[in-house]
């Protein structure tokens, strides 16, 4: 596991637990709030092309968290905006080492290619 894989599994963790702490009486727009911000974010930086299965996830939880707070279950709702937050996160860290990557590729091809042509000359 990574380091940022780890980082953000106890940042879940410890979100998880404050959440089962205090536990809202009311709707938790706020927290509903930053899982949206964060689902679009991933949505904006490609997370649809690099990390499909944590994108998928996100939207899940993003509309189980919907349910759940349409029903009036505000601790349930919670910790599944909680969940869809950190999995857009997740999704989008994924998506820019996915870019770096192709990046880094395209640098190597340029190298080797400047390397070929100073070969030849």
């Amino acid at each position: 596991m990574t380091s940022t894989a780890t980082k953000i599994h106890v940042w879940v963790a410890v979100l998880t637990l404050g959440v089962a702490a205090c536990g809202p009486t009311k709707p938790p727009t706020d927290v509903l709030g930053v899982a949206t911000r964060n689902l679009a974010a991933a949505r904006s930086a490609g997370a649809a092309n690099y990390a499909q299965v944590e994108l998928r996830s996100a939207e899940q939880h993003l509309s189980e968290a919907n349910a759940a707070s349409a029903r009036q279950d505000y601790d349930d709702a919670a910790t599944l905006a909680g969940e869809s937050a950190v999995d857009s996160e997740l999704a989008a860290s994924r998506t820019r080492l996915a870019k770096a990557r192709e990046a880094v590729e395209r640098l190597k091809e340029q190298n080797a290619e400047l390397e070929r042509d100073a070969a030849r000359h």
